[in-house]
Parts: structure tokens; C-alpha cells; sequence
């Protein structure tokens, strides 16, 4: 499997698409999936924001009006709420469902998530999400959640 590598650009503080020599760069990893399952904002239901919020959502979930697929999280829904546990809870609910996606299509046998509010800084949350593939394992550390939404 090959996908597209996203790359974090501490620079401008973002995700990007990776280029090298002048053409996509390429990963085998799961690193993007990951990303693009966290980062991009799956469309919130009509009781889950204001009434006249906007809901979002990923525009390539409409390519398919049948299907129940949703791209993304709902992490975005708590950026601007008080950190207190449930906002730590349902950050860790939010990143179990992006990544559900993962044991369904069989791409992962398990999937592991700590959220936590960082000791040092109270005003962030760190999550570590690891993704185990059979007797393998990949754990990726997002620090200030908040930062990349």
C-alpha cells in the first residue's frame, strides 16, 4: 500500500501534502491515514452544534449518498470548550470513531488512544494513538490537539 505522505511543517504549523524532486512523495505507512482521519472534519449532527452552526463535514461524503462512511473527526467541536475531563473523554471518543474505520476495513487489529491534558501546560492536550497491525505497531504523539484544528 502506498498513499500520499502528509508531513507536519513546523514552520507554518500544518499538515501538508509532502513533495520530493518535484513530484508527491510517497509513504507506506500510516501516518496519513491517521492524520487525514483526525483532521479533516466529519459533519456534525444537527444536535451536536448551535442551530444555525454550521455542521461541516467532508465534501467527498456526499459522492455517495447511500453510504454511511463519514471522513474524519469531531474533534473540531471542542476546540473552543473548557478543558475540563469530559472535554479529555470525548476528545478520546472523537479519535476511537475517526479511526474505527481502520478495524472495519481490517487495515488494524486494535487501536489504542490516551488523551491527556498536558501537566506542564494546562491550557493543552496531548493525545497518543497507537495502531496495532497483527505483531506490529505504530504510535503516533500529537501535541496541543487544539493546535492542529
Amino acid at each position: 500500500m502506498s498513499d500520499i505522505a502528509i508531513e507536519y511543517k513546523s514552520q507554518i504549523k500544518e499538515y501538508d501534502i509532502s513533495i520530493l524532486n518535484g513530484d508527491l512523495k510517497e509513504c507506506d505507512d500510516l501516518d496519513s491515514a491517521v492524520i487525514i482521519s483526525l483532521f479533516t472534519w466529519a459533519r456534525a449532527a444537527a444536535g451536536e452544534v448551535d442551530e444555525n452552526a454550521p455542521r461541516f463535514g467532508w465534501f467527498g461524503d456526499k459522492i455517495d449518498a447511500d453510504s454511511t462512511d463519514s471522513t474524519g473527526s469531531k474533534l473540531y467541536l471542542l476546540k473552543r470548550k473548557k478543558i475540563t475531563n469530559q472535554t479529555i473523554m470525548d476528545a478520546r471518543e472523537y479519535i476511537e470513531q475517526a479511526l474505527q474505520w481502520m478495524i472495519e476495513d481490517g487495515v488494524a487489529t486494535e487501536i489504542k488512544v490516551e488523551v491527556e491534558r498536558n501537566a506542564s501546560d494546562v491550557n493543552r492536550v496531548d493525545a497518543l494513538v497507537q495502531i496495532v497491525r497483527g505483531d506490529r505497531s505504530r504510535t503516533m504523539k500529537f501535541n496541543d490537539l487544539w493546535s492542529f484544528l
